[in-house]
Order: C-alpha cells, then sequence, then structure tokens
C-alpha cells in the first residue's frame, strides 16, 4: 500500500489493526512481539509506555481497546491469574470478546465470551490447571445455558482437565457438541483472527506457540466452514 505518493508504507497493515477496535488480541500480541520480542520485559511494561513507543514506531495512536487487549495479554502472560483468580479469568474473558475490560468479580460473562476466553489464551500461552473457584463458576454457566454435567461444550474441556491439553482446544473450536450461537461465535472470531494474520505476511519473531504448535493452522477456511 502506498501512501498516495507513490511510496510503499511497509506498516499499514499494522497501522489499520491498531487503530481498530475490532483487532484480536492474539494480533495485538503477535503485532508487538514482532517489533519488540522476543522479550519477556514487554510483558511488566506501563500501558502509556507501550502506547507511546507504538506511537513512536508507527506513527498511530492505538485504539483504546487495542490496549486493553494488550493489558489483558500481559496479565496472561506474565502471571497464572487467568487461571487462578476469578476476578482476572473474568475480565480477560470480558476484555479479549469485547475490548472492554471489567475488574468486578461479578461481572457476568456469557458462555460465548468463556469459550473465547479460553481459546484465545491456549494461542498464546501453555495452559495450566484452573483453580476450583474458576471451574465451579463456568460449570454454573454451561448449566445456566441447558449443558448437562459430562455433555459441556468441549472447547471448556480445558477448563476442568487436570492438564489441559492445546489439541481439545483445537478440537473444541469446531465440535459437533457445540450450540449452533456458540460455533457461530466461536467461528466468526477465529475467522476475524486468520484475516487478520493474514494481513501481516511479513511477521518475523512472533512467538512459538502463536504459530509452531498449529493452533492457528487448525482454524483454515474448510474446516470453519464446515461448522455453520
Amino acid at each position: 500500500m502506498s501512501d498516495g505518493c507513490g511510496v510503499s508504507n511497509p506498516y499499514a497493515a499494522r497501522q489499520d489493526l491498531l487503530q481498530s477496535p475490532r483487532t484480536m488480541a492474539t494480533v495485538v500480541h503477535a503485532i508487538v512481539a514482532d517489533k519488540y520480542g522476543p522479550n519477556p520485559e514487554i510483558y511488566d511494561w506501563e500501558p502509556l509506555t507501550m502506547c507511546m513507543e507504538l506511537k513512536a514506531d508507527f506513527q498511530v495512536d492505538a485504539n483504546p481497546a487495542v490496549m486493553d487487549r494488550w493489558c489483558a495479554i500481559q496479565t496472561l502472560m506474565s502471571s497464572d491469574a487467568f487461571f487462578t483468580r476469578i476476578d482476572a479469568f473474568l475480565s480477560i474473558c470480558n476484555t479479549f470478546s469485547n475490548g472492554e475490560p471489567s475488574f468486578s468479580a461479578f461481572s457476568p460473562v456469557t458462555l460465548e465470551e468463556v469459550a473465547w476466553g479460553v481459546a484465545e489464551a491456549a494461542m498464546n500461552r501453555d495452559m495450566l490447571p484452573f483453580s476450583p473457584t474458576i471451574r465451579e463458576y463456568v460449570r454454573l454457566i454451561c448449566r445456566r445455558n441447558g449443558y448437562e454435567s459430562g455433555e459441556f461444550p468441549p472447547i471448556l474441556d480445558a477448563v476442568f482437565d487436570k492438564k489441559p491439553k492445546l489439541s481439545a482446544v483445537k478440537e473444541g473450536l469446531v465440535h459437533e457438541n457445540n450450540s449452533a450461537v456458540l460455533q457461530r461465535y466461536l467461528r466468526d472470531n477465529a475467522k476475524d483472527v486468520q484475516a487478520q494474520f493474514d494481513s501481516l505476511a511479513d511477521l518475523r519473531n512472533v512467538d512459538d506457540q502463536l504459530l509452531r504448535k498449529g493452533l492457528l493452522r487448525a482454524l483454515d477456511w474448510n474446516m470453519l466452514d464446515k461448522a455453520q
């Protein structure tokens, strides 16, 4: 893409994504990791520092939803809070889906938001066992959505496993036991992730967890289209 004067702008795709409230957390993570990583210190940067660095390097003001999703990624990557604290779990699930964090332990999340929060967590880091409090909360949400014990959406198997597996999350994204509403939500979000990554063909320093372990490769168009 050129700037109107015939000069190609190598950052055009990144600029568009950084300014869009719809850019997914995993894609924000990839942009940041590609520019400043691999460097675990980025997960400790103050939000204002990251915002200023992005503006200096990409000449744009990052959208507030992008920054909120980055802050959720920081919490996910730098601690076990997503897996052990109900307030962090709910806040991150809210932010991954809506771009707006909620810091109340009692702020409700939908079944779809929980499922997508677990999916994006698996795209970005190794999974850890979830605390009994989080398991019970997710169990309650499933029951309120008409699921009986033992028949919960497979995407949430990782919440109840003692040793959560990436493969279970991958398979759960397109499992036939998902309700139509849940499957549509997961499919649409997964397609957004893939489309956004497709616009960033020159990524170099993306963390191993994002690409080599195969979760994103599982989100191919044919597989997702079959799950309509």
